[in-house]
């Protein structure tokens, strides 16, 4: 190995099981792409973690101790500064990365060096069928769907440009305990391109700790501050009920949303304000909202409405140009098995 090697390889962990561990540091081990460097920053462990990590010898891993817990935030920050590859790629200590992860990344990266963040699909964990699938193809969309939700790439997949992290002095934001990645999207969108490899190169391991109501709330917490700093670019101000509106109405996650007059005024008044301000490109943020709505007024049909209420809220909501325009053909047509 090249006493500089191509790739970093930054994973934080603490207080990991150690068979799951084991099983995280060995698919980076076994990468069939070799010329890299593992740095594992242990944050604080206080149970079998340190002990298992001092048994490691490989000569490409470099082990970072925390003396006390600081977060996964920061402990990510000093993997970055302590990284020397061309390529950063992240790792969780909890998931397991394919065999070809970081061969067909750094082909790709090498290929496209337009990109600074590629990532890819994944699969969960245990032949589970589901999987997380996410994509970036158009950077324009990309922006604006950053502006509702986290586009992604899953976190544990991304592989960065080191060069443009320098260029430009990007680290993670230390304010925000999770949701993280959402807040280095943001500011990545801003220098390059982000894509999304159509390729499982990764298993994600999900379990009752990521999902319990806590963590939970408190990433919705981190979320929102991201979107908050994305809105205020438009609006310049948002109120904290503006706020939980837009992020109850815009993820998706909720199903007990529905249309009424004040969700179409704060989505207007989105795009009311980029016709004066131009940060997104118009048309496409329009059908974005609008599409926004349909599952708004969808959502609010199946609450037992009768059909001529159901018409009266489509044509109430939805603007008559965007009826008479082509766009709204694919969007019924879309939506044809769910209208009545």
């Amino acid at each position: 190995m090249n006493n500089v090697p191509l790739l970093s390889v930054v994973m934080p962990t603490y207080n990991a099981s150690v068979p799951i561990l084991q099983e995280a540091v060995e698919s980076i081990l076994n990468q069939s792409f070799r010329n890299f460097e593992f740095l594992i920053i242990d944050d604080g462990s206080f149970d079998d973690t340190p002990d298992y990590l001092d048994r490691l010898t490989d000569p490409r891993i470099r082990i970072f101790r925390n003396k006390r817990n600081i977060g996964i935030t920061k402990s990510l920050n000093i993997g970055f500064h302590e990284a020397r590859g061309k390529y950063i790629a992240r790792m969780d200590s909890d998931d397991i990365s394919m065999p070809d992860r970081f061969e067909k990344q750094v082909d790709f990266m090498e290929k496209h060096p337009d990109v600074v963040v590629c990532g890819s699909e994944a699969s969960f964990y245990k032949g589970d069928t589901h999987s997380y699938k996410r994509t970036a193809h158009d950077m324009e969309r990309y922006r604006i769907r950053m502006l509702f939700t986290n586009p992604g790439p899953i976190h544990s997949t991304a592989f960065f440009r080191r060069e443009v992290m320098l260029q430009h002095y990007i680290i993670y934001d230390e304010n925000l305990k999770y949701a993280q990645d959402y807040g280095m999207w943001m500011t990545i969108s801003k220098y390059g391109r982000i894509y999304i490899l159509p390729e499982k190169l990764l298993l994600y391991r999900q379990h009752r700790k990521q999902i319990s109501k806590e963590h939970r709330e408190e990433q919705i917490h981190f979320d929102k501050m991201t979107q908050k700093a994305l809105l205020c670019r438009l609006v310049e101000s948002v109120s904290k009920h503006e706020l939980d509106l837009h992020y109850h109405y815009s993820t998706g996650y909720y199903q007990d949303v529905k249309m009424m007059d004040e969700v179409e005024e704060w989505y207007m008044r989105l795009i009311k304000a980029n016709d004066t301000k131009g940060i997104y490109d118009r048309k496409k943020l329009r059908i974005y909202v609008y599409n926004i709505f349909f599952r708004t007024i969808f959502l609010t049909w199946q609450t037992g409405i009768t059909n001529k209420e159901k018409i009266e809220m489509l044509f109430r909501y939805i603007p008559w140009y965007v009826v008479l325009n082509k766009s709204f053909v694919i969007i019924i047509k879309k939506f044809r098995k769910m209208i009545f």
